[in-house]
């Protein structure tokens, strides 16, 4: 933050007024309405924000976007409520009786949805989706979603955060049952086989990092012709994190920090 010292002549009060501020603005600090001499504003001290620094005092500069106090993770698992990476896995086999899911608006379609959640915020970056032979029309959908008795931004919601303890000025909404709370990749495409990764890059990391216990969730389709075919895949995610292990000691609470 930067702070400035400045003095400006006061018509109305007939006298030298001295403030300090983050702006500089020609006006009376003790009030705007009155009239002050044009030309007589000057900054007599400040003090210049440099941002992060080292444990040398050396400022930081930073091309990337990874949040300070994270590390890269890269992972094809969730955490568990006792562990970090040992939980639910973004792979798929369309040919195995597991995590199969109805969606109404999707009929005739053979859909898995797998979801993973972590104890730490988790800001999202790139991911690559790998896959073998994929039907035509088999498509991919991930999602950020909150999970079923979680308050939740929303300005539709109708609950103002003050009701839930929070500092006002939001509105929250209650999740009844799962919501999707934002798509993260849209509707796409998987065809034959590709082993190498289908990459998906992002310039940067998301702003806001995905609540502790929010799930990141996939959505695999393929046409009910897919039966039989072997067609099965995995996803990577790129993202950052506070932590990648649990270290000796470590409650494996939320971070304090």
């Amino acid at each position: 933050m930067d702070l400035y010292k400045y003095r400006i002549y006061c018509e109305t009060e007939s006298s030298w007024i001295e403030t300090w501020g983050e702006t500089v603005v020609e006006v009376c600090p003790h009030d705007e309405e009155h009239t002050v001499t044009s030309g007589s504003l000057t900054i007599i001290e400040q003090h210049l924000g440099l941002g992060p620094t080292m444990t040398d005092g050396r400022p930081i500069v930073r091309a990337d976007t990874r949040p300070l106090s994270t590390q890269t993770w890269f992972s094809m698992a969730g955490d568990t409520a006792s562990g970090i990476g040992d939980g639910t896995q973004m792979i798929w086999d369309m040919d195995a009786d597991d995590d199969w899911y109805e969606d109404p608006t999707d009929p005739g379609m053979l859909k898995k949805k797998l979801q993973l959640s972590f104890n730490d915020l988790l800001y999202l970056k790139d991911g690559t989706i790998y896959f073998y032979n994929a039907p035509w029309g088999a498509y991919a959908d991930f999602y950020i979603t909150v999970p079923a008795g979680n308050y939740y931004p929303n300005p539709y919601g109708g609950i103002p955060s003050e009701a839930l303890g929070l500092p006002p000025g939001d509105v929250y909404g209650y999740a009844a049952t799962d919501v999707k709370y934002s798509c993260y990749v849209n509707h796409h495409f998987m065809y034959g086989s590709c082993p190498m990764g289908d990459e998906l890059n992002a310039e940067g990391a998301s702003i806001d990092g995905v609540p502790i216990g929010w799930y990141v969730e996939g959505h695999i389709h393929a046409p009910a012709t897919a039966s039989g075919t072997g067609f099965k895949g995995f996803a990577s995610l790129e993202c950052y994190r506070e932590r990648s292990v649990i270290l000796p000691g470590d409650t494996f609470g939320p971070p304090t920090t």
